[in-house]
C-alpha cells in the first residue's frame, strides 16, 4: 500500500484529482469534507472498472488507501474563508488583501514563493490558535 497524492483546486467547487499514473479520475464537492469523501468513492468505482476489465490494479488504489492531500492556494484561501479573515493572512504572510483576494478568485496564480507564504502564515495562524488553547 502506498500513499496517493491528490491535488485539491477551487473553481466554484472544490476539486479533486489523483496523481497517479493511469488514473484519469476526478471529483468534485462544496466542501473540502465532500470532495474527499468523493474522490474516495470515485476511486473505489474506478477500481471496480479496472477489475471488470482485467487490467492491473496500481498498489496505490489497493485498500485500505491511504492520502496526501495538497491544496493549491486558490482552494486553502478558500476552506480558510470560514475559519479566519483575509486581514489576519494579510497580517501574517505581508501579502495585501487584495493580492490575497486575487489568487483565491483565480483571477491571479501565485509564483511558488508566494504560496509557500501563504501556506507558512495560515499555518502560523494555526499554530498561535493552538497555542492559545493549551
Amino acid at each position: 500500500m502506498g500513499k496517493i497524492t491528490v491535488l485539491i483546486d477551487y473553481s466554484g467547487n472544490f476539486a479533486a484529482s489523483p496523481l497517479v499514473p493511469q488514473v484519469a479520475c476526478v471529483s468534485t464537492g462544496r466542501t473540502l469534507d465532500e470532495v474527499k469523501k468523493n474522490m474516495d468513492e470515485a476511486l473505489s468505482f474506478h477500481l471496480e472498472g479496472l477489475q471488470e476489465d482485467g487490467l492491473p490494479i496500481p498498489e496505490e488504489l489497493t485498500e485500505p488507501r491511504e492520502y496526501e492531500w495538497h491544496l493549491s492556494t486558490r482552494a486553502l484561501l478558500r476552506y480558510t474563508e470560514g475559519l479566519v479573515s483575509r486581514a489576519a493572512i494579510a497580517k501574517m504572510t505581508g501579502i495585501n488583501q487584495q493580492q490575497l483576494s486575487h489568487y483565491a478568485s483565480g483571477y491571479r496564480k501565485p509564483r511558488p514563493s508566494m504560496s509557500a507564504r501563504i501556506r507558512d502564515g495560515v499555518r502560523k495562524i494555526a499554530q498561535a490558535l493552538t497555542a492559545a488553547t493549551e
